[in-house]
């Protein structure tokens, strides 16, 4: 009895089910990884078939917008209050003790030219006092005593106060300085943001400038 390979190879395929692989069957059948006598499953969106999908770049979660490092969503960029330091009563009370000395001087000179009429320097030198915190607070963001220690007024954010809010601070400062501003003083003491009362009424905080 002779051995014949073709009944054996029919054989195996009756046993065990397995078709084999056709030499002229299409390329894109005979892909690396895919078995034998199972359906060929379609591949997921945008996955190259035969190939394993791609991992995600380093922190970015699949199915999510990558967002710009320190942005935080529904929120708009905004001074980081934390990294403010705000002035102390001592520090503030320097700068309006040198405020208070070129005032003084400039006040001199006009008492000595109104010296006829001492009730009109006095007013006059009031006023100038006024106007030289407002002016210089309003274009600089500083007086010359806050200058001179690194002092700045800003808005609650952080940005320069515009004319409005110097007007209201200074104008107040009629109230904070009672008492040789005791008031002012008490004020910025019981404030977390050490605020006194016209820094509370135009949203503003004194601080120092960062170098």
């Amino acid at each position: 009895m002779s051995y014949d390979p073709n009944q054996s190879q029919q054989y195996e395929q009756q046993q065990y089910g397995q078709q084999q692989p056709n030499a002229q069957q299409p390329y894109e059948q005979q892909q690396y990884g895919q078995q034998p006598g199972y359906a060929q499953q379609p591949p997921p969106n945008g996955q190259q078939p035969g190939y394993a999908q791609q991992p995600p770049p380093y922190g970015q979660q699949p199915g999510y917008a990558q967002q710009p490092y320190g942005q935080q969503q529904g929120y708009g960029q905004v001074y980081a209050q934390g990294q403010q330091q705000y002035a102390g009563v001592g520090v503030r009370f320097l700068a309006i003790l040198i405020d208070s000395i070129i005032i003084g001087v400039i006040g001199g000179l006009l008492s000595f030219i109104f010296r006829n009429a001492p009730g009109l320097g006095g007013s006059i030198v009031g006023i100038l006092a006024i106007v030289y915190y407002i002016v210089m607070e309003a274009t600089q963001g500083a007086t010359l005593g806050k200058m001179a220690l690194g002092l700045r007024v800003v808005k609650m954010d952080g940005s320069p106060i515009s004319w409005t809010e110097s007007v209201i601070r200074n104008l107040l400062r009629i109230i904070d300085a009672l008492f040789v501003y005791l008031v002012g003083a008490i004020f910025v003491w019981t404030s977390p943001l050490k605020q006194r009362l016209g820094d509370r009424a135009a949203n503003t905080v004194v601080i120092r400038k960062s170098s």
